[in-house]
């Protein structure tokens, strides 16, 4: 060992803040990547977990390469500081990478991309970057154990700086840095501090003062912040002109909710959101379509609620009834600052009309508290392509909007469908947007299209369905249009067609309710995309409840039969220490491996039970990230009162009892969660679970490290088994499962880790 790696205290401080900032770094180039990924793929949350799976992976395998690179030399302190020199530099390219994406693969703008294509790319851009962290967490773990003679202590300490560095960045995030600093102002912000750490330490051992160059670094950052928001516009606007040519790029933010652009073509302006059109205004024709072909069934309305969509010309089409009142509810309060200065007159003023109340907020909030009743609701949100717009199509919400209507009110929304004929995927998603609906109200019309609309109504008159009787009621009301008139509602609304769509949809198989605790339309939706692109859904639709159980119990089988093939029964005494070390460490990798997939299947549960209770993570995923942390950090300082390995083993197994009981008990804590709707408990929960998951890594360390001087092979273990959990649930076990079938599956997982934790030895 040089004299460079020795520990000193002076030494010792510097190396606890290098681990410090290494958890802020991390996190905050986990959330930027997270979300250039939501924007260029899809804005669908089963991205997340995709994104997730890649990044664990690649720093899991960068953790073990850490082991490596420590072997080939002895400067751990020269290896860690040029990592950390070159980290910001890498995300940077990173990011910038993801933004191209679509440019390398020669998609234009708003073009759906293929979960194959995803996971590809997700895998493949995240390599470096990510393998760097992990490589200087295992660095980092060596320079806090050098000299030590229990080094689990060292890795331990490094875990839970780490942890507690990103608790730090988590709510730097989400309740300072993400609403003042673009993307590329946060990498700068991250270079800032790690090059000034890396200064401090080389200026520590060399006696000089780096005072002035911090004040001197920090002044120019902050003189940079304004080119860099410029240059971040060019970088952008460029980054458009590539997909599409014949766009002009206005401008972009990051509201609390989601990533916004808005992008000009002629005299038309579309909004995108997180990299999907999402609005385009003005939109005459679509605006009077939608809004008469529902409102000719209540052309007597007095109050109307509009969820979402405002902007796109239906409320100009609704003042040309005779309303009194009309709500219009923005969830997200970016979007109308955002596009309101380039909308045309009509829409301006019809938003600024005296008998218009603006208010912004979540949509179902909004419902379960007012207090008014409506003659119409409409939902103008667009299709559920995400869990946080899949939240206004569950049967929960559907039951709230019934109890804030009128007798004879109406609810309406449109969604993604076929003029004659109906796929596998589409129908599935229109199956279950259709039979939720009908859980709530008593009448269900479906009006057949590219863009159906679905109208739902708890009065016991039937809808009318006759094309020249409705066109007789459209023209009585004498409202003036554009391009709708009487004679299209014999193209819109055919009998025939309607009984066909309809039959098709009644006599549906195996039809999925789409509800709050089971989420599947937007799963639906992504795959409909993912056939439209041509890509085969065949094995993903091959996925069963059945299937899945099934493989897990092999899995399981396999595990344990693993854990003792490496070695012989503990009953037999085996002499053999290298045999009993072996199996030791074969149960060691299992547990850490298998609660680390379930720690982190609960985090992404309790994240989207987050968004369904509170409408949107885009900016809270850091403080629900710190809140994990956190619980992390404080389970890892648990396990360092222990003073032996017996009363580690009990407390071990006590934990994993205790999880199990979690698990089994989340369907109910989750449905109280979204029914108590508080953020604090939310983030409580988030924090309990991490705590178990940092105890089990903890006291996993100091077992395997007894005999082994590998001190990022556990952080290897737990990412890898993270990574697996990301990389499922989502995509695969949620929206197969349901939420009382993952409690099942989880639990399940929970037999070979507490078997082989009963035969370490005490």
């Amino acid at each position: 060992m040089t004299h460079s790696d020795t520990v000193s205290g002076h030494t010792l401080r510097r190396a606890n803040i290098a681990l410090f900032f290494l958890g802020i770094g991390s996190l905050l180039s986990q959330i930027l990547l997270v979300r250039e990924f939501l924007v260029s793929f899809y804005g669908n949350e089963l991205s997340i977990g995709i994104v997730y799976a890649g990044w664990l992976v690649w720093i899991g395998i960068g953790s073990a390469l850490g082991n490596r690179l420590i072997k080939l030399g002895q400067h751990a302190s020269r290896y860690f500081r040029g990592l950390l020199l070159l980290a910001p530099i890498v995300t940077f390219t990173q990011i910038l990478a993801v933004k191209f994406v679509r440019v390398f693969m020669s998609t234009t703008a708003g073009e759906f991309l293929s979960m194959a294509q995803l996971i590809v790319f997700a895998f493949i851009l995240l390599s470096v970057g990510c393998m760097m962290w992990g490589m200087l967490f295992t660095l980092g773990a060596r320079l806090l154990s050098s000299g030590r003679k229990d080094i689990w202590t060292g890795v331990n300490r490094a875990y839970v700086l780490e942890s507690l560095g990103s608790v730090a960045g988590g709510l730097l995030f989400s309740f300072v840095l993400g609403s003042l600093l673009s993307t590329v102002q946060l990498v700068l912000f991250i270079a800032l501090i790690a090059w000034n750490i890396v200064l401090w330490q080389i200026c520590a051992e060399k006696k000089w003062t780096p005072v002035l160059f911090f004040v001197f670094s920090t002044l120019l950052y902050l003189l940079l912040l304004s080119p860099i928001r410029l240059l971040e516009h060019q970088i952008n606007s460029y980054q458009w002109y590539l997909m599409n040519n014949k766009l002009t790029f206005v401008h972009s933010i990051d509201t609390r909710y989601q990533h916004l652009a808005l992008l000009q073509l002629d005299n038309q302006y579309t909004v995108y959101a997180d990299g999907r059109p999402a609005y385009n205004t003005p939109n005459t024709y679509e605006a009077e379509v939608f809004t008469h072909t529902i409102m000719v069934h209540r052309t007597d309305a007095k109050r109307v609620l509009v969820v979402g969509g405002g902007v796109n010309g239906i409320i100009y089409e609704l003042l040309k009834y005779p309303v009194q009142k009309i709500d219009y509810l923005e969830i997200d309060p970016g979007l109308l600052p955002f596009v309101q200065p380039f909308l045309n007159v009509q829409n301006r003023q019809a938003l600024a009309d005296k008998r218009v109340t603006l208010a912004r907020g979540d949509g179902r909030a909004y419902i379960q508290s007012t207090a008014n009743r409506y003659d119409v609701i409409l939902l103008n949100v667009g299709e559920p392509s995400t869990a946080s717009l899949n939240r206004y199509f569950t049967e929960e919400f559907f039951q709230q909007c019934a109890s804030r209507l009128t007798s004879r009110g109406i609810l309406a929304f449109s969604f993604p469908s076929s003029i004659e004929y109906l796929a596998d995927e589409l129908k599935d998603l229109n199956a279950s947007l259709y039979h939720t609906l009908k859980q709530s109200f008593k009448n269900v019309l479906l009006i057949p299209g590219m863009h159906a609309i679905l109208i739902g109504s708890s009065s016991d008159t039937a809808f009318e369905l006759r094309p020249d009787s409705l066109a007789s009621r459209f023209k009585q009301a004498q409202i003036p249009t554009d391009y709708f008139s009487e004679y299209m509602f014999e193209e819109l609304m055919p009998p025939d067609r309607i009984k066909f769509m309809r039959t098709a949809l009644e006599s549906a198989s195996g039809v999925r309710l789409n509800t709050d605790n089971n989420p599947v339309t937007y799963y639906f939706d992504l795959l409909l995309w993912n056939r439209f692109l041509h890509e085969s859904n065949t094995f993903i639709m091959q996925i069963t409840a059945s299937r899945i159980f099934i493989g897990e119990l092999v899995c399981v089988l396999i595990l344990i039969l693993l854990f003792f093939v490496r070695g012989r029964f503990q009953s037999q005494r085996v002499q053999n220490s290298s045999v009993q070390q072996k199996q030791e460490r074969t149960g060691l990798a299992i547990i850490i491996t298998l609660v680390g997939l379930i720690g982190m299947a609960v985090q992404l549960l309790l994240l989207l039970n987050f968004q369904e209770a509170f409408g949107s993570v885009y900016e809270m995923v850091g403080a629900m990230t710190a809140a994990h942390m956190c619980g992390l950090a404080f389970g890892a300082v648990s396990i360092s009162t222990l003073k032996n390995r017996q009363s580690s083993k009990y407390f071990l197994l006590s934990t994993l009892i205790l999880f199990l009981g979690i698990v089994l008990a989340l369907p109910y804590v989750l449905h109280s969660l979204l029914i108590v709707h508080s953020m604090p408990l939310t983030l409580l929960s988030t924090m309990v679970c991490g705590s178990l998951v940092g105890i089990v890594f903890s006291v996993g360390n100091q077992f395997y490290l007894t005999n082994s001087q590998s001190l990022g092979s556990v952080y290897a273990f737990d990412v890898f088994g993270s990574s697996l959990g990301a990389l499922t649930t989502c995509s695969i076990l949620l929206p197969v499962l349901g939420i009382h079938g993952m409690a099942g599956f989880l639990a399940l997982l929970f037999t070979p880790a507490i078997l082989a934790a009963l035969f370490l030895r005490t």
